[in-house]
């Protein structure tokens, strides 16, 4: 990494190996994205006086980082760029020095981009809107990392954006729509650390070690969750180092974390946002430290940030949880306490083993091929045994207990009656 802040965007002769010369020649995509943003100057003040999203801020908040200092709404827009999937001649151009962000805009490579981000069309906009903006235009893309190891059943990806005005922003992907990336998530509910936890550390002390300036670190889903475990577990010297940590709705940590030293000379420096039916975020966490986000959207859908409000320069602060919210949570921590982490462990292997006998790689892949898919976890369900049934099911009905919402009580009785040992069954669904 480069050992001192980026300046300005490289010449066509500098360029940045990888990236095409085009990108360069008049009228240049920088040329074409200040014209776009021009024409933002003169539309945005027609927009109707209602919140927006990250969209519109982006869209519409036009003072560069010298000009105003970076902000959780910023923070939230680093950590959604840091989604996109980049091809390899992109990838190859992520060094130390890095790429401005406007190198992106290539349609050819939209499609593999932002093809399994939940919401295909806001990133696309998004991203013509940050390449349009004198605020985003001239960031700087380094050090891409990304690793998928089904072995280690670990998904990890990493992006420093080096930032005009001075200093960087360590941004942490969340979870892919990969079946070992969801493992891995689950994985956090009885083990710490796991792989991507571990990855985020070293590379945001690679980071802290080599770049000037300001730090700050954050991300979204599992993203939030790294950004918090790197920063409070990297060296106190480095960890000094940084200005700001935000997790945008991700899972938290145990009791036994949050009580460690690491975690406790960085807590300070944590902001932590959640819509206010949050889900992913109220795991092993109850929210009583997080900034709570008006949001539309049901229940597990405000988890996409496109669905956050936000007015001005900042998040339209919500009441409150809301009371499905605190309810789920209440659930998830209550079932969470009747097992022990081994056990925990033990479920979660078992219900990933079922889904493994797929050969899916990407749960669309179960749902385009469920005719096969769901046979053969049938089956695989039915060789788990007895005792591996009585398992499952113990979990379930202590589950199933602690709900008293219609539609959790349903998805677990539905589950158990999948899971029913074969001399319960009735003849008429002949078992399983």
């Amino acid at each position: 990494m480069a050992p001192d802040a980026p300046g300005p965007a490289p010449s066509k002769a500098e360029g940045p190996a990888g990236v095409s010369d085009a990108a360069h020649d008049a009228p240049s995509i920088r040329d074409a994205a200040s014209t776009l943003s021009a024409a933002a100057r003169a539309y945005l003040p027609s927009l109707p006086h209602k919140a927006g999203t990250m969209l519109t801020y982006v869209q519409s908040q036009l003072d560069t980082f010298d000009e105003r200092p970076l902000c959780a709404v910023d923070s939230l827009v680093f950590s959604w760029l840091s989604y996109f999937r980049l091809g390899e001649g992109l990838r190859a151009a992520c060094t130390p020095v890095g790429i401005p962000l406007y190198e992106l805009l290539r349609a050819e490579d939209f499609e593999s981009m932002f093809g399994t981000s939940w919401d295909p069309d806001g990133s696309r906009e998004l991203l013509f809107a940050a390449c349009a903006s004198p605020r985003f235009r001239e960031v700087r893309l380094c050090d891409f990392v990304f690793k998928t190891d089904a072995a280690q059943e670990e998904q990890f990806a990493a992006t420093t954006f080096a930032l005009p005005s001075g200093g960087i922003y360590v941004a942490f992907r969340g979870t892919d729509s990969t079946i070992v990336g969801w493992k891995e998530d689950l994985n956090m509910a009885y083990l710490c650390p796991v792989p991507a936890q571990e990855e985020a550390q070293a590379y945001l002390e690679e980071a802290l070690r080599h770049h000037e300036g300001p730090v700050y670190v954050g991300g979204h889903s599992k993203g939030g969750n790294l950004a918090v475990y790197a920063a409070a577990s990297c060296r106190e010297g480095l960890q000094k180092r940084i200005c700001q940590v935000y997790s945008h709705d991700g899972p938290g940590f145990s009791d036994e974390f949050r009580a460690g030293s690491g975690f406790l000379r960085i807590q300070k420096r944590m902001t932590k946002t959640v819509p206010k039916s949050s889900v992913i975020g109220l795991i092993m966490d109850d929210g009583s430290d997080s900034r709570v986000v008006e949001s539309g959207g049901f229940s597990i859908f405000q988890h996409n940030p496109f669905l956050w409000e936000v007015d001005g320069c900042a998040f339209v602060p919500a009441d409150g949880l809301t009371a499905s919210a605190r309810y789920l949570a209440a659930t998830i921590a209550d079932w969470m306490a009747r097992f022990t982490p081994e056990e925990r462990g033990r479920f979660i292997d078992t219900l990933f083993d079922v889904i493994g006998v797929t050969g899916a790689t990407r749960f669309a892949d179960i749902r385009d091929s469920w005719k096969e898919s769901v046979p053969a976890m049938r089956a695989a369900a039915e060789a788990l045994g007895p005792d591996g049934r009585a398992f499952v099911q113990d979990v379930l009905k202590a589950l199933a207990r602690t709900a008293t919402i219609d539609k959790v009580s349903d998805a677990a009785g539905s589950l158990l009656a999948t899971l029913k040992p074969v001399d319960d069954a009735s003849e008429e669904d002949g078992g399983i």
